[in-house]
């Protein structure tokens, strides 16, 4: 009996567009975001705030797309990924009230991977998402 699975890249349902145009407005979420000038973090007052949402808001970025995108490809989307990252610090040092940092560009790159680490099976969360027939 054959396989019914398809790859993400034989994909191209409604399902397919609706996930990565969603991933793509979480990515302008995320650079709208760190891009405002805002003189404190919202949330609970803790010394690495900061880095926790850089982790987590990159780590979301790479699972997101990464569900969406051959294993093969996947070190691709981590290095550009990181370049938004670096690309959003050096603009963070022409906004009032940021800085850029290297420690949250090294809060990206934790994320990233984290995110890679969580969609290691090749494929298994799109399926799951977008059940594939």
């Amino acid at each position: 009996m054959k396989s019914t699975k398809r790859r993400p890249e034989q994909r191209s349902g409604a399902r397919l567009k609706l996930w990565l145009a969603l991933g793509w407005l979480q990515t302008l979420g995320v650079t709208i975001l760190s891009l405002l000038p805002l003189r404190e973090l919202p949330g609970p007052a803790f010394s690495h705030l900061d880095k926790l949402y850089h982790a987590t808001a990159y780590g979301v970025l790479m699972a997101w797309f990464a569900w969406a995108t051959p294993v093969a490809r996947r070190k691709h989307l981590a290095g550009w990924l990181l370049v938004l990252g670096i690309a959003i610090e050096f603009a963070q040092g022409y906004v009032p009230y940021r800085s850029s940092s290297v420690g949250d560009a090294l809060a990206d790159a934790l994320g990233i991977a984290l995110g890679a680490w969580l969609v290691r099976r090749p494929y298994a969360g799109f399926a799951a998402v977008a059940g594939s027939k």
